[in-house]
């Protein structure tokens, strides 16, 4: 003996009500498919903003890839999250000095490595580069006019 089959509860469809039912699926698509279309065209059409211009210069690193003072880590962070939108609206610019003296080998001659993050998620070492005041500076202590933001929505 087969397994049994179970019966639908569902009930049957006449032809005229799958008919109506196809009718009413191929107008959602259409305009489903017209919504896109428009919402690309919009897209197309708003202005484009250029990326702003970065504020002050890169510091040098040093031989070893790093920063050597924080205060050059800080200046990289800043120069780089001024030159995006993205970054601009959401960094808050850390640094950290990676030298950490290791048990058993000579002092090094080097022990300035700063490095930076948007952020303090590395850890208790990153300490904060900008002490600013929000009212009308940015997080990189530079003054901002609420009226022409550097970055607009």
């Amino acid at each position: 003996r087969g397994p049994r089959r179970q019966r639908s509860t569902a009930p049957a469809r006449s032809p005229p009500a799958r008919a109506a039912m196809a009718r009413a699926l191929r107008l959602a698509a259409v305009l489903a498919a017209l919504g896109l279309a428009d919402a690309a065209t919009l897209r197309s059409r708003a202005a484009q903003q250029p990326p702003p211009e970065p504020v002050g210069t890169e510091p040098e690193k040093d031989k070893d890839g790093a920063y050597a003072a924080k205060a050059d880590a800080c200046q990289a962070c800043k120069f780089a999250a001024t030159a995006s939108c993205a970054m601009y609206k959401t960094c808050l610019c850390y640094a950290t000095n990676t030298h950490f003296e290791v048990g058993g080998i000579p002092n090094a001659k080097d022990t300035q490595h700063y490095r930076w993050a948007c952020g303090d998620e590395g850890g208790s070492k990153y300490e904060l580069c900008f002490n600013v005041d929000y009212t009308y500076q940015d997080a990189f202590g530079d003054r901002v006019d609420p009226n022409k933001p550097k970055c607009p929505a």
